[in-house]
């Protein structure tokens, strides 16, 4: 029917993970009405002939709606057409707020691929009263940044059969090169991201502490995170602490967990695995030299101009290519600790599960589905959501819903594993 809303809306269709998205959708929202956004209508034309090509199936009903970041009107036009928004466009600090700005005033929900933590801190701090007031969830980092870790936490819960009290992330990704004629693993779209990451790498510690604002009873013992590089058991790789995005909206949840369903909050931390003992050892390194080069105009200027030569050939302005997409792997190694009976009587914990997380294609692959997954979870089950909208993290927007189990169903590559 003319003028009849849409179900979702995937805005920035025509950009590098924004294709793969659509691609995903067919089959995810095929029992929706959804369609695509950008500002280019010949690009986003030939996204839908493309993809349709692929996958020997006529797109050309999908509706094309025009909007841009630079033009506010276009983009509350937008958000009126559809119930949810699905924001693939990026950097987020750049471009992500001015979406959903516009969202929340028409009281339409809006998920998206960030993994840039000010952003996130950003949004919630100043829209989620908003939010709130409008019916409007607003759910950052919604693609592989943060569900594996927000899912995962609470796939390790659902498994732990006592209380549990720390939750520890060992993060290690293996490169598969089938086509070796380019190394690169991610588009400098997220590459702009770290950037712009860096550059405002001092904001985070203001922002948590404006955001966690709220007391809480704290939880004892107290996870202390392994300063030294290291090794766990059955894993060749060598680890060393290192905040993620998904570890500021772990946390994040389970704050609000604790002060809005009166839950006892798990303690998370994550780390990052290296093939040698000498890269864990180097990156922490190259990582404050980034840092550096990023706070000044003129060097900030030649990391977003040459990502190629700063990431050593793993982000360039064409991305990776197909096949070496789909072949790169993942792996998360969740070490939950706590107690076996439902009461702590030791200081200390006493039983231990461990979780695996595997999937190959994270970087776009997972984030595609994850993103998609989390905006049906909406449309379908928001009674199961926490209030009546709000700028929340995921593990504590889908806490009561369906997402973990579809997750982890085996559908979507994703596998959770007890080991």
């Amino acid at each position: 029917m003319p003028g009849e809303k849409l179900d979702a809306i995937i805005f920035g269709a025509s950009g590098f993970t924004g294709k793969i998205v659509v691609e995903d959708a067919v089959e995810i929202l095929k029992d929706f009405k959804w369609g695509i956004a950008g500002r280019n209508e010949s690009k986003l034309k030939r996204v839908l002939e493309t993809i349709g090509k692929k996958m020997d199936q006529d797109l050309s009903h999908i509706p094309v709606i025009i909007a841009d970041v630079d033009n506010q009107s276009s983009l509350e036009a937008m958000a009126k057409k559809c119930k949810i928004v699905l924001n693939c466009c990026g950097p987020f600090r750049l471009y992500g707020e001015a979406v959903v700005r516009a969202c929340i005033d028409a009281g339409t929900h809006h998920v998206d691929i960030t993994g840039e933590p000010q952003y996130a801190d950003i949004i919630q701090l100043k829209y989620n009263e908003l939010a709130q007031q409008k019916g409007s969830y607003v759910i950052p980092t919604c693609g592989f940044e943060s569900i594996p870790a927000e899912m995962g936490v609470l796939y390790a819960e659902l498994n732990h059969p006592g209380t549990l009290n720390s939750v520890e992330l060992y993060w290690e990704t293996k490169l598969n090169y089938v086509d070796k004629s380019s190394k690169a693993i991610l588009h400098s779209g997220t590459w702009d991201s770290i950037v712009y990451y860096m550059q405002h790498a001092r904001e985070i510690a203001t922002l948590q502490k404006q955001l966690n604002c709220e007391r809480i009873r704290p939880t004892n013992p107290k996870l202390v995170m392994k300063s030294r590089i290291h090794q766990i058991d059955g894993v060749k790789s060598y680890f060393v602490a290192m905040p993620t995005a998904a570890c500021y909206m772990v946390q994040r949840s389970q704050r609000l967990l604790n002060l809005c369903e009166g839950k006892r909050p798990i303690q998370f931390g994550t780390y990052i695995g290296f093939s040698t003992f000498w890269w864990a050892l180097l990156f922490p390194i190259l990582l404050t030299i980034g840092y550096i080069l990023a706070m000044f105009e003129c060097t900030r200027e030649l990391l977003l101009k040459y990502p190629h030569i700063f990431s050593f050939g793993f982000m360039t302005h064409e991305g990776p290519v197909e096949a070496n997409r789909k072949a790169i792997e993942f792996n998360y190694i969740l070490k939950a600790r706590g107690w076996y009976q439902s009461t702590p009587h030791d200081p200390d914990p006493t039983y231990e599960v461990v979780v695996r997380i595997s999937a190959k294609d994270h970087y776009y692959g997972v984030t595609s589905k994850a993103l998609l997954l989390c905006a049906r979870t909406i449309l379908t089950e928001r009674a199961k959501m926490p209030g009546n909208g709000g700028v929340i993290p995921p593990g504590y927007a889908f806490y009561k819903t369906s997402l973990l189990q579809e997750i982890c169903s085996g559908k979507y590559g994703l596998k959770f594993e007890i080991l």
